[in-house]
């Protein structure tokens, strides 16, 4: 049996379809055990205060630049241009000022 994809007779395709279907499943439920795996490993590293979580894209005095410019009322895109940081950045920031002085702490 050829897998070519260019099946002619139905109990090919069919087979072919059953091979393609199983395989499928088999990396979806791959990718499921490895999601489950990472978050057991990151629970555990939580639990031993190893988890810091991913690096801040920021320093402190970029942060404390962007929360002064937003308290001035500037707008996210020139505060991400003064600041050299990204809009996404300032979004974040914005959003919950206290996670990111965290973040940084958790980093330091």
């Amino acid at each position: 049996m050829s897998f070519d994809g260019s099946a002619k007779d139905p109990m090919s395709k069919a087979v072919r379809d059953a091979l393609l279907g199983f395989m499928a499943a088999m990396a979806e439920a791959q990718a499921e055990t490895m999601k489950e795996a990472q978050a057991a490993g990151i629970a555990l590293a939580r639990s031993k205060g190893a988890y810091r979580g991913r690096k801040p894209s920021f320093s402190r005095e970029q942060l404390d630049q962007v929360v002064a410019l937003l308290g001035e009322g500037r707008g996210p895109a020139e505060v991400a241009k003064v600041a050299k940081v990204s809009r996404q950045t300032v979004y974040r920031i914005k959003e919950n000022p206290g996670a990111a002085g965290r973040a940084l702490a958790a980093w330091a």
